[in-house]
């Protein structure tokens, strides 16, 4: 067990209830490894609904040592010229405060490492910091950009979009090379540094998971199940919601032909205003905002569907999926740097032929579903456990 340190650990925001969504699970994961293991100051700001939570997650983690700090600046227009007035990214400028400059730049001598989780908030590490700087990427975020840009049919906004993802890009290489020890998904941190020697150096592939404890779920029954499918995620993030559009435009129609009961169970909350647009023109389209047990959607559906079209790193929706034994038909980038073999622990399809051809055959085959879904959970036990990850923070941190 490595020796006990003076933690600073800063991130965007309070990663409390864990269920309402992956980053918010990892980040809890990773900020109470470091209070059971360290002497913790956790600083965060509190954003919509946080700060109902704020008492919640200091009694469930035990947390005496916080900081946090109210902020809510939209993603507008008027937001986007003041961060070229900044010369900082459009989220640089929605995570900036002098006052939370301030705190860190008061305190931050008093600690031996400083973790700063998402390329947002590197911007906290003060210049003249003597200790080990950690960053948790979460993703290589300007690839998102890049690849929203390439799909981002209205011209104006395909240009905006990608000027910003240049403008992250700087931004993360330089906090990247900033840092002492970089914590991101196995692709993630090949994009940010193509050397393998000097990746070796520094990078650490801490991968983006979701809760391995499903692992241990028997799989439900096939016959047992409804022929519906299902999507989990947050519904205002674009990469979800552009992926959804995508799969009913181009789908849905065949599907609901061969499989007139069909059903498609969106669960996430706030949808977006386009995903409710489209559950009231498609049959059997449910969005069922936040549910707060998920096995009820889990043991009731045959497949997960996972359309998602640009991002980047590690998608912990696949690895839910794998770690509970429901059956996928992703896109490669919903698949990205996983351990994963299409046609026996998923099925991965990048246009709609391919989406109808393997949903109707996880339908219809109960010798294949049983199949994938029982490679999945291998694949998952063999691969994505928060033993690993925990054994990369005591030798790094």
């Amino acid at each position: 067990m490595s020796v006990r340190k003076k933690v600073l650990h800063i991130t965007i925001h309070l990663p409390f209830p864990t269920n309402h969504g992956a980053s918010l699970f990892n980040s809890y994961k990773l900020c109470t490894w470091l209070h059971q293991h360290h002497d913790l100051h956790f600083a965060c700001f509190l954003k919509g609904d946080d700060v109902k939570y704020k008492d919640a997650f200091l009694e469930d983690t035990g947390i005496q040592n916080y900081y946090f700090e109210v902020l809510n600046v939209p993603r507008s227009g008027a937001n986007l010229i003041k961060s070229y007035l900044k010369g900082m990214t459009i989220n640089m400028y929605r995570n900036y405060s002098a006052s939370m400059h301030r705190h860190i730049e008061s305190i931050a001598h008093h600690y031996d490492v400083i973790v700063a989780e998402h390329y947002e908030v590197m911007q906290y590490v003060p210049k003249n910091y003597k200790g080990k700087v950690v960053f948790r990427t979460h993703n290589a975020e300007f690839l998102i950009w890049s690849r929203y840009a390439e799909v981002e049919t209205n011209p104006i906004k395909k240009v905006v979009v990608g000027m910003e993802a240049g403008r992250i890009r700087r931004w993360e290489l330089r906090y990247v090379n900033q840092a002492d020890i970089v914590l991101g998904g196995t692709n993630d941190n090949e994009v940010h540094e193509p050397d393998p020697i000097k990746r070796k150096a520094k990078y650490r592939d801490y991968l983006h998971i979701g809760d391995d404890s499903q692992i241990t779920l028997p799989i439900p029954s096939y016959e047992q199940l409804e022929n519906s499918l299902l999507y989990v995620g947050t519904l205002t993030w674009e990469a979800n919601v552009e992926g959804l559009v995508w799969f009913v435009d181009g789908c849905w129609h065949a599907l609901k032909e061969k499989f007139p009961e069909l059903k498609l169970y969106i669960v996430g909350k706030h949808p977006d205003q386009r995903l409710i647009d489209m559950s009231q023109q498609h049959d059997g389209i449910i969005i069922t905002g936040f549910v707060e047990d998920l096995e009820t959607y889990f043991t009731k559906c045959k497949v997960n569907v996972i359309p998602l079209r640009f991002g980047s790193g590690m998608k912990v929706k696949t690895i839910n999926g794998l770690c509970r034994g429901i059956p996928m038909v992703c896109t490669d980038i919903g698949a990205e740097g996983l351990k994963v073999t299409h046609d026996k622990d998923i099925l991965i399809a990048n246009d709609h032929t391919g989406f109808i051809h393997y949903v109707s055959e996880l339908l219809t085959d109960s010798v294949k579903w049983n199949s994938i879904a029982h490679n999945s959970k291998i694949t998952a036990g063999n691969h994505y456990t928060w033993a690993s990850l925990y054994k990369i923070l005591e030798e790094n941190i």
